[in-house]
């Protein structure tokens, strides 16, 4: 789901369109986070000086840990990158998947192909039409060893992780160019540093029908922050209980930060994988 915030430069406030105030707000906030809504931000004169009230809405969208994605237009048909960049918000919807007599075969494959089981290794992302696409593994290079250094810190190369993320893949209809994959999922460059360095890394669009299957044995779920409100409630506790290790990650596309939504293990510095290898 998603709550829009408007924060007008005479100090008013709005959420999804209605005034309201701080205190009501804390409340909209608080039931924003039982939900998993993403919160889309907008300030009127966002150049000028801010009003009191948007520092203390800032800081409580942080306090109850919601993803943010920044507006510059009062419809927020824009959402703003961490350089003030500002791109189209695209009108994602959960795309219309093929059925299958048995998706946990699908995903069974997709994960063999991903650690190279079923021969060549490389990203796998499950289309849709529950057809295969898989990217291989890239060739080294100065560049990607620089960006593979940065992931290994989030998941140590060490031993073989399994990792699968939910993102948009409806642009799989037709071929698509590693550009336009970028287009689509904004963080899939890392994504192809965690499989470079040997992880299994597997992608798919987050249907309900596919949901358990699809996470079925991760050690790791990435989840675009653009998606999240087009999946079932209670997605995070279904994901849990078919992972290996529940390492949830939201991955916010109007800051390009990490959040954790769920973590396995006791450690709050990093991540663990108790469970398995």
């Amino acid at each position: 789901m998603v709550l829009k915030i408007s924060v007008l430069s005479s100090g008013a406030i709005l959420a999804d369109g209605k005034s309201t105030d701080l205190l009501q707000l804390e409340q909209v906030l608080r039931a924003a986070t039982e939900s998993k809504s993403v919160v889309w931000y907008y300030r009127e004169a966002a150049v000028g000086e801010p009003p009191p009230t948007a520092r203390a809405i800032l800081d409580l969208i942080i306090q109850n840990k919601l993803p943010i994605s920044l507006s510059s237009k009062p419809d927020f048909s824009d959402w703003v990158d961490a350089k003030g960049v500002s791109h189209p918000r695209a009108g994602l919807k959960m795309p219309d998947v093929s059925g299958t007599s048995d998706i946990e075969a699908v995903f069974q494959d997709a994960r063999k192909m991903a650690s190279g089981e079923k021969g060549e290794r490389g990203l796998v992302i499950v289309r849709p039409d529950r057809k295969l696409l898989l990217l291989p593994a890239l060739a080294a290079s100065p560049e990607l060893d620089a960006q593979a250094a940065q992931v290994e810190r989030l998941i140590p190369s060490a031993v073989k992780r399994s990792v699968c993320v939910i993102a948009d893949t409806s642009f799989t209809a037709e071929k698509p160019s590693l550009t336009a994959t970028g287009k689509a999922i904004p963080f899939f460059g890392n994504l192809l540093s965690l499989s470079y360095i040997g992880h299994a890394v597997w992608i798919f669009e987050g249907h309900a029908s596919a949901l358990t299957a699809g996470c079925r044995d991760a050690d790791v779920l990435f989840v675009d922050s653009a998606v999240v409100p087009l999946l079932p409630p209670g997605w995070e506790d279904e994901a849990s209980k078919a992972m290996r290790n529940a390492n949830i990650l939201i991955q916010d596309r109007g800051t390009f930060k990490l959040r954790v939504a769920r973590r396995a293990g006791q450690a709050g510095d990093r991540l663990e994988f108790p469970n398995g290898k």
